[in-house]
């Protein structure tokens, strides 16, 4: 593998979600020639491709506590032999197991279904940083130029139609890469995780974060180092799902809200600035994950900007029942209406 370039730690010190503000909005750009890079990007950034042979991985993790502080460390393993042939472990001393699909359907161990929302983003920041190809085409691309620390990347984004409403740099799917490059440096989107990429090596003609850094707006959430990345040859069985497993399904499963049901915990936003004495509706896009917590989180339509991204920080901590299909917990596909006052205070 070629080591490519490198955010140096110094930068990935000064990256905070405030400084997710736009500092110097680009002139209109032609939304073909946005959505044109993203694709490329996707391609040059994802190792789970057409034309890609098999591979396996192996990354160590260090998760931190809401303070910040280190907490568990595990590890995440990959085997891959194309989009049907697909086998992954975790081992953490609070989570464990296995997952694999196969042409037959997707499977788990026991122990393996309730995967972490995290661990998750973390393994797509290796293997598939960059949105699916109908995610761009449903989506206005936009493009402004940000500063972290002294580095200044170019930020697309995934932009809804939102009416009289001014969109910060993050509130939707944000990535940011070297100027004039697909060399892809930061992805982040409301509510979820900031990840940077400061080091990226090329296998397979493929750019590969080989050490991330997953930070929330008040302290850093994950790291982790691939230690291993190769080229590897699948042997008879290594796909075949083993005694015990149980089939769980292989997409999320479509439900209206009402069906999801209420949550079992939930955090209070934060009052925004300027907001106190405001209501009204927004709209999210959410995945659910086996393990009751939201995993992807897509705002749809807002009347204040603001207030969406302080819901989406909230929200993304909040837990819900888990759905059970089959007798086997499921990913749910739903689409979230909340509403919201805002009272003034009557002192």
């Amino acid at each position: 593998m070629r080591r490519q370039a490198r955010l140096t730690s110094r930068v990935i010190g000064s990256i905070l979600f405030c400084s997710l503000l736009p500092t110097d909005a680009a002139k209109a750009q032609d939304e073909a020639a946005l959505a044109a890079r993203l694709h490329a990007a996707a391609d040059a950034n994802a190792i789970d491709g057409a034309g890609m042979s098999p591979w396996h991985l192996r990354m160590d993790v260090q998760l931190f506590d809401a303070k910040g502080k280190p907490g568990e460390q595990g590890k995440i393993e990959e085997w891959w032999g194309g989009p049907d042939a697909r086998r992954v472990t975790f081992a953490f001393p609070s989570f464990g197991g296995t997952q694999l699909r196969n042409r037959e359907g997707s499977f788990a161990t026991k122990d393996g279904v309730y995967e972490s929302g995290v661990l998750d983003d973390l393994l797509e920041q290796v293997v598939h940083p960059m949105p699916r190809d109908k995610e761009i085409d449903h989506a206005t691309p936009e493009l402004r130029k940000q500063k972290f620390g002294k580095v200044e990347l170019e930020c697309l984004w995934l932009a809804q139609p939102l009416k009289n409403v001014f969109v910060p740099v993050g509130l939707f799917p944000t990535f940011c890469f070297d100027p004039g490059t697909n060399a892809l440096r930061i992805t982040t989107e409301a509510g979820a995780l900031m990840f940077s990429r400061n080091r990226v090596e090329t296998f397979q003609g493929k750019s590969v974060a080989m050490d991330l850094t997953g930070r929330a707006p008040d302290a850093i959430r994950v790291t982790a180092q691939v230690t291993t990345l190769e080229s590897w040859t699948p042997a008879d069985g290594d796909f075949t799902a083993a005694a015990g497993m149980i089939p769980i399904a292989a997409n999320p499963v479509e439900l209206s809200q009402q069906m999801v049901g209420r949550a079992l915990t939930t955090v209070s936003p934060m009052v925004p600035g300027g907001a106190m004495g405001t209501s009204g509706t927004m709209v999210f896009h959410a995945i659910l994950g086996r393990d009751g917590r939201i995993h992807s989180l897509h705002l749809v339509s807002t009347p204040d900007a603001s207030v969406a991204m302080s819901y989406a920080q909230a929200m993304r901590q909040w837990t819900y029942k888990p759905f059970v299909l089959n007798g086997v917990p499921a990913e749910i596909d739903t689409i979230i209406h909340m509403n919201y006052s805002f009272n003034p205070s009557p002192y």
